[in-house]
């Protein structure tokens, strides 16, 4: 696939994943792609999954003190 999917290869991409979608619906799914791939483009990439903070938050420290 190239890095912007056709209209055919979209739809394709529907039916593989088990939508049975009507053409107005089909049609409406093309315009959102286009959408979602701009959203996806302006995700950061130049770091390393281990800077996320889900990765680096550490629950126990917030536990009250033991007495």
């Amino acid at each position: 696939m190239t890095d912007t999917p056709s209209q055919d290869e979209i739809v394709r991409l529907a039916r593989q994943a088990g939508l049975d979608l009507p053409p107005a619906y089909l049609q409406e799914l093309v315009e959102a792609y286009g959408h979602v791939r701009t959203m996806i483009g302006r995700i950061p990439t130049e770091r390393p999954h281990g800077d996320e903070p889900a990765h680096t938050f550490v629950p126990q420290k917030f536990l009250p003190a033991k007495e």
